[in-house]
């Protein structure tokens, strides 16, 4: 018996652990919300024309082929 209230103890303090973070987290968005109409880049978003994936949304650059 000793151990099952134990066991309901801890699922109890897990439990009231999330919901203190949710309530903090609910609370931070409510305070300081984002915004509505999130500001745009000065800059276009423009494929590059030399083909080394700059400027494409890649991650890595495109290997040049010919090249050791």
């Amino acid at each position: 018996m000793d151990k099952a209230l134990g066991l309901l103890l801890l699922a109890g303090y897990i439990l009231a652990i999330v919901a203190l973070a949710a309530a903090i987290t609910w609370a931070v968005i409510k305070i300081f919300p984002t915004e509505r109409n999130p500001k745009k880049n000065d800059k276009a978003d423009k494929p590059g024309a030399n083909g080394d994936g700059e400027g494409q949304g890649r991650l890595f650059r495109r290997a040049r082929r010919g090249t050791i």
